[in-house]
Order: C-alpha cells, then sequence, then structure tokens
C-alpha cells in the first residue's frame, strides 16, 4: 500500500489592518505502524500518526456514534523516542513540572521566585549535550527551568520534550531558587546531537491524553477521518462485506468486541450499514446506520432498523481467524401477530441495548401491522375458526390486554419517579455546588417515554376492537 502522507495548514486570520497572516502550524498525519497500533488496547491493526508543533499522536479504533453517526477514535499520546524529533539533548528523560507552591500569609516567607511555575530536571547523563553545555543541579540551590526558547509550552512537558527532540540548538533560560539570598539566573546553549538511525516505530509508550490543541483542529476536518477510515476498511477484521438487500446495494462492517484484558479498557461492537463502499473513505453521507451490539452478541430473530424499514437479522457469521464479517442474511421483519394478541412488547426483538427512539419506532410498526391483519386478515381467520380456536383467541386476548395494562401503569409510574429522583438530583446538586462539593451522577439514559406508553395504549384500543370481533365470530359459533 502506497503511504499516505498529508500536510495541511489552518488559515490564519488576517487582522483588521490587513497585516499577512502569521504562518500556520503544520500539521501532519501518515498510517501508523502496525507494531505501534498493537500496544493499543484491543490490539488494532491500523491508526493514523498526527503530528504537530506539540507532539506525535495516534489515532485509532475508529467507530461510529449509533445516534448522531459522527466518527470517533481512541487518541494516544506517543511518548518515548518513537514520539519524539531527530534531536537529542539529554533531558528528554528528566523533565517534570513544578506547580507554584502557595504563598503563606507571614513575613518570613521564602524569596518571590519559590512561588512560580517551573520545570525541573534531574542531572543529565555524563556526555550528553545539555551535560556539555554546564546544565546541572547546584549543590546549594535548586536549579528549575523557566523557559526553553522564550516559551514555557504551557508548562506542557510533552511539548517541550518534543519540541527540544526536533531542535538543533535551543537556549534554556534557569534560575537557582535561593535558601539564603536571592536567586541567580542563567541562559545555557546546547547543541543537540542528531541520532544516526531512526527509532522503532513501537519505541514509544501510548499514554490516553487525548489530542493537543492542533491535532483537535486537524481532525475536526473530514480529511483525516476519511484516511483512517480507509485504513480501517483495508485491515481483515474490518473489511466490508457486500450485500443485496430489496434491490439496493449495501456494505456491513462488524466492529467486533472486545472484553477488558488487565488495565486496559473492553471494546464495544457494533454492525455497520453502508449505502457507499466504506473503502473510498467518504463516511459523509455513506453511513446509513450503526447497531451497537448486545453483550450477549447478535442473534436470530433480532430486529435491525435500515433506511426507514426494519427487517429481522436471519443469520450472521464470521471468519473465524480474522473476525470479519462473512455472512449476514435480512429479510423484511414480520409482526409475530400471536405475540402482539398476547400483550408482549417487542423490546426482546432489538436487545439489551435498545435505544429509545428505535423501541418506539418498532412498536408503531407492529401497531401498523396489526392494524392492516385487524382489517385485511382478520375477518377470514374468524370465519375459518371452530368454537374451541374461537375460545382460545379470546382468552388470549384478554389476556394481552391485562398484560398491556399493566406494563402501560408500569412505565408511566417510572417515569414519575424518575422525574422526581431527577428533581432530587438537581436540589442535591445545587446544594453541593454551593458546599464545593461534586454533585451526583446524572441518571441514565431513558429507556421508556410518555410516547411509548402512548403507543402501546394505542396497541390496547386496536386488541379492544379484535377482541370484539373474536367475541362476535364465538357468539356466531355457539348458536
Amino acid at each position: 500500500m502506497r503511504s499516505i502522507r498529508t500536510v495541511f495548514a489552518c488559515a490564519a486570520l488576517t487582522s483588521l489592518l490587513g497585516a499577512q497572516p502569521a504562518p500556520a502550524p503544520l500539521v501532519i498525519w501518515e498510517p501508523a505502524s502496525p507494531a505501534l497500533t498493537a500496544k493499543a488496547p484491543g490490539s488494532p491493526a491500523y491508526g493514523l500518526v498526527v503530528t504537530t508543533s506539540l507532539g506525535k499522536q495516534l489515532l485509532t479504533t475508529l467507530s461510529f456514534d449509533p445516534v448522531t453517526l459522527k466518527p470517533q477514535a481512541r487518541v494516544y499520546r506517543i511518548d518515548g523516542p518513537a514520539g519524539w524529533g531527530p534531536y537529542r539533548s539529554g533531558l528528554e528523560r528528566s523533565l517534570g513540572f513544578s506547580a507554584a507552591m502557595k504563598r503563606p500569609a507571614d513575613n518570613n516567607a521564602l524569596h518571590w521566585s519559590w512561588y512560580r511555575d517551573y520545570f525541573h530536571f534531574t542531572p543529565p547523563p555524563k556526555g550528553s549535550a545539555a551535560a556539555e553545555a554546564g546544565l546541572d543541579q547546584s549543590k546549594y540551590a535548586l536549579t528549575r527551568i523557566k523557559s526553553v526558547d522564550k516559551s514555557t509550552f504551557d508548562w506542557n512537558v510533552a511539548a517541550l520534550v518534543y519540541h527540544i527532540t526536533q531542535s538543533p540548538t535551543i537556549e534554556v533560560q534557569t534560575i537557582k531558587l535561593p535558601l539564603l539570598f536571592g536567586p541567580s539566573e542563567r541562559t545555557y546553549t546546547i547543541r543537540n546531537r542528531r541520532i544516526e538511525q531512526p527509532p522503532a516505530p513501537d519505541d514509544a509508550d501510548l499514554v490516553n491524553a487525548g489530542p493537543d490543541p492542533e491535532a483537535q483542529k486537524a481532525i475536526a476536518t473530514p480529511e483525516p477521518w476519511r484516511a483512517l477510515l480507509k485504513l480501517r476498511s483495508q485491515t481483515p477484521t474490518h473489511a466490508p462485506l457486500p450485500l443485496e438487500l430489496e434491490g439496493r446495494k449495501l456494505w456491513a462492517v462488524r466492529l467486533p468486541h472486545r472484553p477488558p484484558k488487565g488495565n486496559q479498557a473492553g471494546l464495544p461492537g457494533s454492525l455497520e450499514f453502508w449505502k457507499t463502499d466504506p473503502g473510498t473513505g467518504m463516511f459523509e453521507g455513506g453511513l446509513a446506520e450503526v447497531h451497537p451490539e448486545p453483550p450477549e452478541g447478535f442473534a436470530a430473530g433480532q430486529a435491525l432498523h435500515l433506511g426507514g424499514a426494519w427487517y429481522h437479522l436471519q443469520a450472521l457469521s464470521v471468519d473465524p481467524t480474522s473476525g470479519r464479517l462473512a455472512r449476514l442474511i435480512l429479510e423484511p421483519w414480520k409482526a409475530d401477530f400471536p405475540t402482539l394478541l398476547a400483550g408482549r412488547t417487542l423490546a426482546s426483538e432489538l436487545g439489551s441495548l435498545a435505544r429509545l427512539p428505535l423501541r418506539e419506532s418498532l412498536e408503531q410498526a407492529a401497531n401498523d401491522a396489526l392494524l392492516e391483519w385487524k382489517t385485511i386478515s382478520l375477518p377470514d381467520a374468524l370465519a375459518s375458526q371452530d368454537a374451541k380456536a374461537a375460545v382460545a383467541l379470546v382468552v388470549r386476548i384478554e389476556k394481552g390486554l391485562l398484560a398491556l395494562d399493566l406494563e402501560v401503569k408500569g412505565i408511566r409510574s417510572r417515569l414519575d419517579a424518575a422525574v422526581r429522583t431527577e428533581a432530587e438530583r438537581r436540589a442535591q446538586a445545587e446544594l453541593a455546588a454551593k458546599e464545593g462539593q461534586p454533585a451526583p451522577a446524572a441518571l441514565p439514559p431513558a429507556t421508556e417515554s410518555e410516547r411509548l406508553a402512548d403507543l402501546l395504549d394505542q396497541r390496547k384500543a386496536i386488541l379492544m376492537a379484535v377482541l370484539g370481533s373474536a367475541k362476535q365470530a364465538l357468539a356466531s359459533l355457539r348458536r
């Protein structure tokens, strides 16, 4: 595969006086080494290394939000030789941040210089560029770094290290914090040494630190996400599976669920449906639907929403070696009328991760199907049954109405309790804010709603009409 290497600069604003904009920092992204991505949780086989003036980050484990369909990924800072530039000073592994001490109120406080932010460092190795420049710790006072090349890098140690390793020469301004007399300051010129051989691509640690400000601007544009989607599609696990569905061509991708391992967080699984081949990288408008994988996995009979319609999952299998989706069969969703007549809801068809909008949509589809069945098919079904079957139908519907009534009452009762709980939580949060205490955790997303209760009330009304027709048919059979 040819290496992808893209460079762009964020445009700077021209001032009102018409001055030329300042040069914007370059942001580079390129495919990550598999040896490096293997260090990330879940050992993904793909990723982008995003390089800015503040350092390098790994963008990997691409997924899409099931509600917004927006791309999301895990971002790690690359710490260590593989994440540095080609120069070494000897300070790379010895730097740290010293936050300013709080100045006491008494008059016997230390000199003002003690109450500032600094970088601290341990003595650099003998023979290093920093040691040969004379940078060391005094025996009688603590030496701190005030700035490097006149910058504090917002006291970001990783950004400072990256700058040092990118620079042939650096100016280090130091200060000796005194115990008896005033401080002394000195600037050291360090001529860094260029390494002869580049480090191994996995000679680094991945730190879950999130993107730096420059990388954040970069990933707010679609280009890196397109590149990442192309890379993901080229892996054996995430290769798209083409399929035909009612005359439409689609592509399906399965993201396998990975349980937690050691101190690494697990990765949720999902099933993606695409209107365009994701291998092109064009995720905007191409992604049709994302279904989170239930903890127990997708099962035959599960209802899936796709393109404004509902389908039943008939079969799903994956390649045992790669984990790639190998076979997927969907059929148009059909209502199970005995289940609906028995008053059962369809939450079980959606799995344990069903979102409320999908549950409402499926219950609405069931109501529509039941209404059509009542008008089109029920008369012939009643005319062809005997008295025993008619009695069984009446009893089933009556029991179903009782079950639905309890379900609706339970939903509304739980909704009322949730409103009271949320009111109490907000009151506790206001009190905690006044006392400087952490606020209580927010409630989990709602899985029930008034609309859901209304839909089940509508089903009760449809079942009442079906029950009336069934009782009339039974009465005729008993004459």
